[in-house]
């Protein structure tokens, strides 16, 4: 049995171990992601019951921010009201440090006893046998009520076709501005770019002696695939075949166009921060507030980020819709999903339980405390969210956005390692990107087979 797919957490829960103190919650639990275990992948997941229960019911939730101080009112909130309104059914929040979030789910669902309601992993969790698929309670839903969410969100909560996880909040992407810097550039931000070209210009009127446009992001985690995906997103590529059996980096010919062209924004025309290869969304988004890169692609809750490290930003920042090639109107959403696992003895309560916390008031509060946006897109139109203009922007993106991770049980692996390995020696010059990511596919293809 190949090491690498033995394994029940990956490198990228070292790095994010590593950097616990440092990042973002959001970059966290990306790097908190485990890798599959094939052993379990021989036993499906458990059939889901839906007989209610008899008498009370305890639920224990488990999420990996509920000892993270920007969440913890609210939940605290939720969990009472709940309560209330559901005398029968208690709520057992299971408090555990992000770091160890994974691990000490895993070691509860081998013994048996994982908390009925989880937010991890969705193509790791069901490879290894650890949540129940719950289309049935899905379909029972109003059909108002199910198409709040788009196809493309939903999409983070599939696996093979069936529904384990109901996206629940995660960060849409976007295209942030200095629009101080961008004036003194001679730039329009009420018209910003909205095509590669366009932004290529602007890039090379922003970068000065003393600062630059952007940043090419090249660390150890996953962000840096999150955002090479972005450019790919908006030409149009993709980066596995549609039955997820190879990954089609170099082959596809717009991946292979959008890979050259991000990159080349460093390799070519030099508008980016020197040390790409050891930028992750913590420098990024300091740089972005120290004002020596006038734009970055980034989330949502990098406003509360970088506003965090320079309040006088905050009025400066202006956001737009990542620049797209041709058509191709795209962004990304780094979503969380709400799940019941296999050892859930009251999957009624626990459905219950996840539509609560989906519910208008928590996906707002979570949006204008937490910085979490919801993925029901339904709440564009709410009076509260209209009070607040870049949030409503945001939802706005979020009806075009695609889900983030990519359901493959080898994809927290492939996001934190092996793609990120490629975009640096491609930042080094160690090869042309043809050939690395012509690597990339064949290495990838490997791993694969012995899977």
């Amino acid at each position: 049995m190949p090491s690498f797919l033995t394994k029940e957490v990956t490198r990228r829960s070292v790095l994010g171990g590593l950097l616990g103190l440092a990042a973002s919650p959001l970059l966290l639990q990306a790097c908190m992601t485990p890798s599959a275990n094939p052993s379990a992948s021989k036993t499906p997941s458990p059939a889901l019951k839906t007989a209610p229960a008899a008498g009370p019911v305890t639920l224990k939730w488990q999420t990996a921010n509920l000892t993270e101080a920007q969440y913890e009112p609210i939940w605290k909130e939720m969990v009472a009201k709940f309560q209330v309104q559901n005398p029968t059914i208690t709520i057992e929040p299971i408090l555990v440090a992000r770091k160890d979030h994974w691990t000490k789910f895993v070691t509860a669902a081998k013994a048996n006893q994982a908390p009925d309601v989880v937010s991890v992993d969705i193509s790791t969790g069901v490879y290894n046998g650890y949540l129940l698929p719950f289309d049935d309670l899905w379909a029972a839903e109003p059909e108002s009520y199910r198409k709040a969410w788009t196809e493309d969100a939903l999409v983070a909560g599939r696996y093979k076709g069936k529904l384990y996880g109901l996206p629940s909040w995660g960060g849409i992407y976007a295209e942030f501005y200095n629009k101080d810097l961008v004036q003194k550039a001679g730039l329009d931000i009420a018209k910003p770019p909205a095509t590669w070209d366009e932004y290529l210009n602007w890039a090379k009127r922003l970068t000065t002696q003393d600062r630059w446009a952007t940043t090419i992001l090249g660390g150890p985690t996953d962000t840096t695939t999150r955002v090479l995906l972005s450019w790919i997103w908006s030409n149009g590529g993709d980066i596995f075949n549609p039955d997820m059996t190879a990954t089609t980096f170099a082959s596809n010919a717009k991946t292979l166009e959008a890979i050259k062209y991000y990159l080349d924004l460093e390799l070519v025309h030099k508008v980016t921060a020197p040390g790409s290869v050891n930028i992750n969304y913590l420098e990024q988004t300091v740089l972005f507030a120290q004002e020596k890169i006038a734009t970055m692609r980034n989330a949502y809750w990098a406003v509360a980020k970088v506003a965090g490290d320079n309040p006088a930003i905050k009025q400066k920042i202006a956001v737009a819709f990542p620049p797209m090639h041709g058509n191709n109107r795209a962004t990304m959403v780094s979503v969380t999903c709400d799940s019941i696992s296999k050892d859930c003895k009251n999957p009624e309560a626990a459905w219950k339980w996840i539509k609560f916390v989906n519910d208008r008031e928590w996906s707002i509060k979570r949006a204008k405390i937490a910085n979490w946006l919801p993925l029901r897109t339904d709440l564009i139109d709410d009076p509260e969210v209209k009070q607040d203009p870049l949030l409503a922007q945001f939802l706005e993106y979020g009806k075009v956005a695609k889900a983030y991770p990519l359901n493959h049980p080898l994809w927290a692996d492939i996001a934190a390692t092996d793609v990120v390995s490629t975009v640096q020696a491609a930042l080094l010059k160690r090869g042309s990107v043809e050939e690395l990511f012509g690597k990339l596919d064949e290495t990838l293809a490997k791993k694969f087979k012995e899977m």
